[in-house]
């Protein structure tokens, strides 16, 4: 190639490129351009994470509450068993549940990255300790229902008992030997009642609303926390009873010998009816020998002390020159009463002695009895059951005790109560030789009359005595701290058997506190249901029904004071007795007629926001109806036994 003479090559300079190195880039933003990058930069990562975190638990929470509705499921059909005391299938749901559990709690654990998440981690520890709290209580659960299997047959479950062969002797003895070995289990049924307490308690019930789709949230929280705390206090409670039962009961070769009051219920008494005979009958291995039984007026002929009697029986037992036994029972405190009773029945001359403890009954546990066992023989006197006879419209035994008892007869009896011993030994031979499908209704009918205070018990061993109490099978009345109480309580001074065809219904009314007192309303209706009978002796009659006259004792707490009061003969007296204000009076009631008592009170009551009663249910009475109105909100109760009852203002 030729190239011009005076051609100069163009020189072409170099160029270096300029390199924006990332360092240089930021370096050369503002600041609030920085500050703009850093937080989209943040929120972006913010936004990944959480919407991560979010699908994590969501796909969790999904996954527990398809859990929870197996768990649910589960636990109904097991609670649906225990109503139906059916246990084979509670211990195998007991086991499902375990092991459904285990997975929730795995489940769970999926979500412990919360633990590291301020404010969240709360929550999450608040489920851990729930899943703690429920494997211990679930623990408790299969360990209690293992101890109850040996006895399922007695205690009315189905399921095969380990007592089912023998005598009914037999299965008693073994029954009190093996109770020594509960005492043991139920410490660590407590143990795990504990741990179930306690993790609840770290739970801040403050921490959650109070309702979450219409459903209780806080409540539920408060009320899972005070049944592990009940819980606890009910299995250490029932530790004692438990390992004093044997001992009760004559077993471990220990005789034992007790005073048995009959309380004729028809006429009552503050502990629920007048003292009609006794018997003493002596324990061995849970059998019952009677030893002796008598008329209680046949006690009264060979007791010497003369007790002046008190002011309020002398008011109306105008005849009594002084004290008797049969009219001891004056306090509605079962364990009062006795301790008046025993000294003054230990002097009586040529009565056993050696006595260990006073246990009463009345004609409801009679009628019971029957009812459980179909008709019985009594040798001498006949068949007796408890079908409603309509010469009383009462239980038939009823009126036969009453003819053979009560009715007037031209000749003297000696022996009017003799019937009672050999109706007792009856009543025991059937029981014993009774099938075992009986069992489990008779333990029923026990229970049910001790809660509803037909049976009651006094021991003089104190260890004895504390279990009675703690199984409220006592008849104490105590005062209820920090709570409202009611106890009425009356006492039938002369109107032949008329408690048989007497009812009466409670109405109270109660507003919210004011200057630290709650103003009440209280209004008691009785009913005589049946004509009077023809009580004159010469026409020689069965008299159970004529003019009642009652002397009524109203327990209420200390402090309360009476704003005015009708229906009684006189204004209410105000005494204090066992720690209570008492409202005393006396009314008559004629047959066929109804009397109303209507009483305005004072209570002391500080709580603003929750009203809290204990009613206190006396002896010899089947049931009360009770309308509660309180601020305006209307409840009906029917008190079958001792009952607490609570809403709020």
């Amino acid at each position: 190639m030729n190239l011009p003479q005076n051609f100069e090559p163009e020189i072409i300079p170099e160029i270096t490129p300029e390199i924006s190195a990332p360092q240089n880039w930021w370096l050369a933003r503002k600041s609030w351009q920085k500050v703009a990058i850093t937080a989209l930069v943040i929120f972006t990562i913010f936004i990944g994470v959480g919407a991560t975190l979010a699908l994590k638990t969501y796909r969790v929470l999904q996954s527990l509450q398809f859990q929870a509705g197996e768990v649910q499921i589960v636990s109904q059909e097991t609670y649906g068993h225990f109503k139906a005391q059916n246990l084979p299938p509670i211990q195998e749901n007991l086991n499902q549940l375990e092991g459904r559990l285990q997975e929730m709690k795995a489940t769970y654990e999926q979500l412990s990255f919360y633990r590291a998440i301020p404010i969240a981690r709360n929550y999450y520890l608040d489920g851990e300790h729930s899943f703690v709290a429920a494997q211990s209580g679930l623990s408790a659960a299969k360990k209690s229902i293992d101890t109850l299997v040996p006895y399922a047959d007695v205690l009315g479950f189905s399921g095969e008992g380990s007592f089912q062969g023998g005598t009914a002797e037999d299965r008693l003895k073994i029954i009190l030997e093996t109770l020594d070995k509960i005492a043991p289990i139920l410490d660590e049924i407590a143990a795990d009642l504990r741990t179930t307490e306690s993790e609840l308690a770290q739970i801040s019930p403050d921490r959650y609303p109070e309702t979450i789709k219409d459903m209780p949230v806080r409540a539920s929280i408060l009320q899972a926390q005070e049944i592990s705390r009940a819980a606890v206090i009910a299995v250490t409670e029932y530790r004692p009873v438990i390992e004093q039962l044997p001992s009760i009961a004559g077993g471990r070769g220990e005789r034992k010998k007790y005073l048995v009051l009959f309380q004729n219920d028809a006429e009552l008494r503050p502990t629920g009816g007048f003292l009609t005979a006794f018997a003493v009958i002596n324990i061995e291995n849970g059998k019952v020998e009677p030893e002796k039984s008598d008329d209680i007026y046949e006690l009264d002929k060979k007791y010497r002390s003369k007790l002046p009697i008190p002011e309020e029986l002398g008011r109306y037992l105008t005849t009594e020159k002084s004290w008797n036994l049969r009219d001891m029972n004056i306090s509605p405190d079962f364990k009062v009463s006795m301790e008046q009773f025993f000294p003054e029945y230990s002097s009586v001359p040529g009565e056993p002695d050696n006595i260990d403890g006073i246990i009463t009954v009345d004609t409801k546990v009679l009628t019971d009895l029957l009812t459980v066992l179909g008709p019985v023989e009594v040798p001498g006197y006949g068949l007796f059951s408890s079908e409603i006879d309509p010469r009383c419209d009462c239980p038939e035994i009823i009126y036969i005790l009453s003819e053979i008892i009560t009715r007037p007869t031209p000749y003297l009896r000696d022996d009017r109560k003799g019937v009672l011993g050999p109706l007792m030994r009856s009543v025991l031979t059937k029981s014993y030789s009774s099938p075992k499908t009986i069992w489990p209704q008779l333990f029923q009918t026990g229970l049910e009359n001790i809660a509803g205070r037909h049976i009651q018990f006094y021991f003089l061993d104190p260890a004895a005595q504390a279990a009675a109490e703690t199984l409220n099978a006592a008849g104490r009345l105590i005062p209820e701290p920090d709570s409202d109480f009611l106890a009425i309580v009356n006492a039938n001074l002369a109107g032949a058997k008329s408690n048989l065809f007497v009812t009466y219904d409670i109405e109270q009314t109660v507003s919210a506190p004011q200057d630290g007192f709650i103003t009440k309303q209280l209004e008691i209706t009785y009913k005589n249901s049946r004509k009077s009978d023809n009580c004159n002796l010469e026409a020689g009659l069965l008299c159970l029904n004529s003019t009642l006259k009652d002397w009524t004792r109203i327990y209420v707490p200390a402090g309360s004071e009476v704003i005015s009061s009708e229906g009684f003969k006189e204004d209410a007296r105000m005494t204090e007795e066992l720690g209570f204000s008492v409202i005393n009076g006396f009314f008559s009631l004629e047959p066929l007629g109804s009397a109303k008592i209507k009483l305005e009170y004072k209570v002391p009551y500080t709580n603003q926001d929750l009203y809290q009663l204990k009613i206190w249910k006396q002896g010899g009475i089947d049931s009360i109806p009770v309308l509660l109105d309180t601020n305006g909100t209307q409840e009906q109760l029917e008190i079958l036994k001792d009952t607490t009852y609570s809403v709020a203002f």
